[in-house]
Protein backbone atom coordinates (compact mmCIF):
# COMPACT_ATOMS: atom_id res chain seq x y z
CA UNK A 1 0.00 0.00 0.00
CA UNK A 2 2.99 2.41 -0.71
CA UNK A 3 0.70 4.08 -3.08
CA UNK A 4 -1.14 5.92 -0.04
CA UNK A 5 2.25 7.32 1.04
CA UNK A 6 3.29 8.69 -2.64
CA UNK A 7 3.04 12.16 -2.96
CA UNK A 8 2.57 12.59 -6.60
CA UNK A 9 1.71 8.63 -8.20
CA UNK A 10 1.31 10.05 -11.73
CA UNK A 11 5.15 11.09 -11.98
CA UNK A 12 6.33 8.05 -9.45
CA UNK A 13 8.27 5.82 -11.93
CA UNK A 14 7.82 2.66 -9.40
CA UNK A 15 4.08 3.22 -8.65
CA UNK A 16 2.63 4.46 -11.77
CA UNK A 17 3.01 1.23 -13.69
CA UNK A 18 1.97 -1.11 -10.53
CA UNK A 19 -1.06 0.93 -10.33
CA UNK A 20 -1.89 0.37 -13.75
CA UNK A 21 -1.23 -3.16 -13.90
CA UNK A 22 -3.89 -3.30 -10.75
CA UNK A 23 -6.31 -1.36 -12.17
CA UNK A 24 -6.50 -2.97 -15.26
CA UNK A 25 -6.53 -6.81 -13.43
CA UNK A 26 -9.47 -5.41 -11.41
CA UNK A 27 -11.49 -4.09 -14.09
CA UNK A 28 -10.56 -7.88 -16.02
CA UNK A 29 -11.60 -9.62 -12.69
CA UNK A 30 -15.01 -7.70 -12.17
CA UNK A 31 -15.55 -8.54 -16.34
CA UNK A 32 -15.01 -12.10 -15.85
CA UNK A 33 -17.23 -12.38 -12.57
CA UNK A 34 -20.08 -10.79 -14.14
CA UNK A 35 -19.35 -13.77 -17.03
CA UNK A 36 -18.56 -16.46 -14.61
CA UNK A 37 -21.64 -15.68 -12.54
CA UNK A 38 -23.84 -15.78 -15.93
CA UNK A 39 -22.21 -18.77 -16.26
CA UNK A 40 -22.70 -20.40 -12.97
CA UNK A 41 -26.09 -19.53 -12.08
CA UNK A 42 -27.35 -16.98 -14.77
CA UNK A 43 -28.14 -12.91 -14.52
CA UNK A 44 -31.65 -12.73 -15.90
CA UNK A 45 -34.45 -14.21 -13.41
CA UNK A 46 -35.74 -16.99 -14.87
CA UNK A 47 -32.50 -18.52 -15.45
CA UNK A 48 -30.97 -17.66 -11.51
CA UNK A 49 -34.97 -19.10 -10.70
CA UNK A 50 -33.97 -22.40 -12.21
CA UNK A 51 -30.46 -22.79 -10.52
CA UNK A 52 -31.30 -21.75 -6.89
CA UNK A 53 -35.15 -23.52 -6.72
CA UNK A 54 -34.82 -25.86 -9.83
CA UNK A 55 -37.25 -26.80 -12.23
CA UNK A 56 -39.22 -30.14 -12.48
CA UNK A 57 -40.89 -29.33 -15.99
CA UNK A 58 -37.47 -28.99 -17.30
CA UNK A 59 -35.65 -31.44 -14.90
CA UNK A 60 -33.22 -29.24 -13.52
CA UNK A 61 -32.43 -30.21 -10.15
CA UNK A 62 -31.63 -27.17 -7.71
CA UNK A 63 -28.07 -26.02 -6.56
CA UNK A 64 -27.00 -27.32 -2.88
CA UNK A 65 -26.70 -25.43 -0.10
CA UNK A 66 -23.30 -26.18 0.16
CA UNK A 67 -22.91 -24.29 -3.09
CA UNK A 68 -24.75 -21.28 -2.14
CA UNK A 69 -22.41 -21.44 0.83
CA UNK A 70 -19.45 -21.58 -0.90
CA UNK A 71 -20.27 -19.16 -3.62
CA UNK A 72 -20.83 -16.62 -0.90
CA UNK A 73 -17.38 -17.21 1.07
CA UNK A 74 -15.38 -16.78 -2.43
CA UNK A 75 -17.87 -13.55 -3.19
CA UNK A 76 -17.53 -12.06 0.17
CA UNK A 77 -12.85 -12.52 0.01
CA UNK A 78 -13.13 -11.04 -3.78
CA UNK A 79 -15.17 -7.98 -2.97
CA UNK A 80 -13.74 -7.50 -0.30
CA UNK A 81 -10.19 -7.71 -1.97
CA UNK A 82 -10.93 -5.67 -4.97
CA UNK A 83 -13.48 -2.84 -3.34
CA UNK A 84 -11.22 -2.28 -0.97
CA UNK A 85 -7.95 -1.69 -2.88
CA UNK A 86 -9.93 -0.03 -5.61
CA UNK A 87 -11.52 2.08 -3.02
CA UNK A 88 -8.00 3.33 -1.48
CA UNK A 89 -6.55 4.13 -5.57
CA UNK A 90 -9.74 5.93 -6.23
CA UNK A 91 -10.30 7.85 -3.01
CA UNK A 92 -6.18 8.92 -3.42
CA UNK A 93 -6.79 9.69 -7.02
CA UNK A 94 -10.05 11.48 -7.43
CA UNK A 95 -9.54 14.87 -6.89
CA UNK A 96 -13.33 15.00 -6.47
CA UNK A 97 -13.47 13.95 -3.08
CA UNK A 98 -17.53 14.30 -2.18
CA UNK A 99 -18.25 12.14 -5.46
CA UNK A 100 -15.40 9.80 -4.76
CA UNK A 101 -17.02 9.53 -1.20
CA UNK A 102 -20.55 8.77 -2.98
CA UNK A 103 -19.35 5.90 -4.96
CA UNK A 104 -17.15 4.19 -2.75
CA UNK A 105 -20.10 4.12 -0.61
CA UNK A 106 -22.30 2.59 -3.23
CA UNK A 107 -20.31 -0.02 -4.32
CA UNK A 108 -19.63 -0.95 -0.49
CA UNK A 109 -23.35 -0.71 0.47
CA UNK A 110 -24.52 -2.82 -3.13
CA UNK A 111 -21.64 -5.34 -2.11
CA UNK A 112 -22.95 -5.89 1.36
CA UNK A 113 -26.47 -6.12 -0.27
CA UNK A 114 -25.40 -8.54 -2.69
CA UNK A 115 -24.27 -11.10 -0.19
CA UNK A 116 -27.41 -10.65 1.99
CA UNK A 117 -29.90 -10.91 -1.05
CA UNK A 118 -28.41 -13.69 -2.22
CA UNK A 119 -28.26 -15.30 0.46
CA UNK A 120 -31.88 -14.38 1.11
CA UNK A 121 -33.04 -15.61 -2.59
CA UNK A 122 -31.82 -19.01 -1.69
CA UNK A 123 -33.12 -19.20 1.75
CA UNK A 124 -36.91 -17.12 1.54
CA UNK A 125 -37.70 -17.62 -1.67
CA UNK A 126 -37.73 -15.49 -5.54
CA UNK A 127 -38.53 -11.80 -4.06
CA UNK A 128 -35.22 -11.29 -3.60
CA UNK A 129 -34.05 -12.33 -7.22
CA UNK A 130 -34.66 -8.75 -8.91
CA UNK A 131 -33.19 -6.27 -6.20
CA UNK A 132 -30.11 -9.28 -5.29
CA UNK A 133 -29.60 -8.37 -9.50
CA UNK A 134 -29.73 -5.03 -9.07
CA UNK A 135 -27.22 -5.02 -5.96
CA UNK A 136 -24.69 -7.07 -8.27
CA UNK A 137 -24.75 -4.84 -11.01
CA UNK A 138 -24.34 -1.55 -8.80
CA UNK A 139 -21.65 -2.80 -7.52
CA UNK A 140 -19.94 -4.33 -10.61
CA UNK A 141 -20.95 -0.81 -12.02
CA UNK A 142 -19.36 1.10 -9.51
CA UNK A 143 -16.10 -0.74 -9.21
CA UNK A 144 -15.65 -0.77 -12.78
CA UNK A 145 -16.54 3.05 -12.73
CA UNK A 146 -13.74 3.47 -9.67
CA UNK A 147 -11.14 1.37 -12.29
CA UNK A 148 -11.56 3.62 -15.30
CA UNK A 149 -11.84 6.93 -13.76
CA UNK A 150 -8.58 5.68 -11.54
CA UNK A 151 -7.21 4.84 -14.89
CA UNK A 152 -8.30 8.22 -16.64
CA UNK A 153 -6.69 10.15 -13.61
CA UNK A 154 -3.42 8.32 -13.50
CA UNK A 155 -2.48 8.49 -16.87
CA UNK A 156 -4.79 11.15 -18.80
CA UNK A 157 -6.19 14.27 -17.10
CA UNK A 158 -4.82 16.81 -15.09
CA UNK A 159 -4.68 17.34 -12.04
CA UNK A 160 -6.77 21.09 -11.36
Amino acid sequence: MRFTLVKDLRSDALMRPLLNGLLLFAGSFLVADAFLKRDHIGLDRERLSNTLYGNEAEFIDPVSEHFVLELLHSDIFFMMMTLLTLSAVYARLCPLKRIAAVVINLAMIAAVADVVLFALAYYRGDAYLLPWLGAFWTWHGAALFMASASLLYLNVLKKP
